[in-house]
C-alpha cells in the first residue's frame, strides 16, 4: 500500500484561508485526511471490507476536491485496488489498476516509480486471474526498468524478480523459477538477513517450486523451517504464518501424509477465515483441501 502524500493535504489545508475557501471546505479536507488514515488502518488490521468502503469514499471526495488526475486521488485509487485484491476481488482490482496506470503513464511518464508500481500491481491481479502470459510481460517490463534505473540489488528490483519468478512458476516453468528464487534468496539473505520477512518469502517460494519439481522432502524441510521462523519473527497469528501452514499441508498431502497435512490445513483455514472472511478464495481453497484430506483419511 502506498502512503498518501500528506504534505499536499496538509499544505492545502494550511492555505485554505488564504484561498478564501469556507470553513466547511476546511472541514472537508480534515475529514478526507481522517478517512484515508482510517482506511489504511483498517486494511492493515485485515478489516478489508470496511477499508474498501472507506477508500471508495476517499476516492470520490478526493476526485472532487483535487481532481481525478491529482497524485493523492491516484494513491487512493491504487490503495483501493490493493484492498480489492486482498479481498479476492481480482477482476475489480485489475480494472482499478489499469485505470490508474493509464493516468500515471500520461502524467508521470512510463518510468516513474508510481507508474511502475501500478504496472506491478496490475500484473499481480492478472496473475491471480490466471492471465499468466500478460502478467509475465508486465513483470518483465517493470523489472527491466528497475534494474536499469535502481540497480540489480535494489529492494524493489529484487521484488520484481521475485514476482516474475512466481509468475514463471504459475506458467509451469519450474526450473527457471527455481533458478530465480535461489538467486534472489542469496541476495536477500546478504542484504536483509536470514530472518527478514522478504527472505522468508523467498524460501517459501523456493519450497513451492521444489515441490513442483518432485522434490517433496526438500520442499517439506524448507516449509517447516520457514513456518518456524515466521512464527518466531512475526507471531503465530500473522497471515504469512497461515500461508506457511497451508503450503506445508499441501506438501505433506503430496507425500500422502494426510493426518499431518490435515492438522496444518485446519490451522490455515481458521487463520484465513478470521483474517479474510469465509468467502475469500484462500479460505474456500483451504476448506476444499480439508474435505479432500478427510476423505483420504476415511479410505
Amino acid at each position: 500500500m502506498q502512503k498518501m502524500r500528506l504534505c499536499s493535504l496538509v499544505m492545502f489545508a494550511m492555505f485554505v484561508p488564504l484561498l478564501g475557501l469556507k470553513a466547511q471546505e476546511e472541514q472537508l479536507l480534515a475529514s478526507l485526511h481522517h478517512h484515508y488514515h482510517n482506511a489504511a488502518a483498517m486494511s492493515a488490521q485485515g478489516r478489508l471490507a470496511e477499508a474498501e468502503k472507506e477508500f471508495r469514499e476517499v476516492v470520490i471526495v478526493s476526485s472532487r476536491v483535487f481532481g481525478k488526475q491529482h497524485p493523492d486521488t491516484l494513491v487512493s485509487r491504487s490503495d483501493l485496488a490493493a484492498t480489492l485484491a486482498g479481498e479476492g476481488k481480482y477482476a475489480e482490482a485489475e480494472k482499478e489498476n489499469r485505470a490508474v496506470l493509464i493516468i500515471r503513464k500520461e502524467i508521470l511518464g512510463p518510468e516513474h516509480p508510481d507508474t511502475l508500481l501500478s504496472r506491478n500491481n496490475l500484473a499481480a491481479a492478472l496473475q491471480e486471474l490466471g492471465k499468466q502470459t500478460e502478467a509475465v510481460q508486465e513483470y518483465r517490463a517493470v523489472l527491466a526498468v528497475r534494474q536499469r534505473v535502481m540497480g540489480a540489488e535494489h529492494l524493489e528490483t529484487l521484488e520484481s524478480r521475485n514476482n516474475l519468478a512466481t509468475a514463471l512458476h504459475d506458467q509451469s516453468k519450474h526450473a527457471e523459477a527455481e533458478k530465480e528464487h535461489r538467486a534472489i534468496l542469496v541476495v536477500r539473505e546478504r542484504l536483509l538477513g536470514a530472518e527478514h520477512p522478504k527472505t522468508l518469502a523467498s524460501r517459501n517460494n523456493l519450497a513451492a517450486v521444489l515441490q513442483e519439481l518432485d522434490r517433496p522432502a526438500e520442499a517439506e524441510r524448507e516449509h517447516h523451517a520457514v513456518l518456524t521462523l515466521r512464527e518466531r519473527v512475526l507471531g503465530p497469528r500473522h497471515p504469512d504464518v497461515f500461508l506457511s501452514c497451508f503450503n506445508l499441508a499441501l506438501c505433506l498431502e503430496a507425500q500422502s501424509k494426510f493426518s499431518e497435512a490435515l492438522a496444518f490445513m485446519q490451522r490455515a483455514q481458521a487463520g484465513f477465515k478470521k483474517q479474510y472472511g469465509a468467502n475469500h478464495p484462500h479460505t474456500q481453497f483451504a476448506v476444499e483441501s480439508m474435505q479432500r484430506l478427510m476423505a483420504e483419511l476415511k479410505k
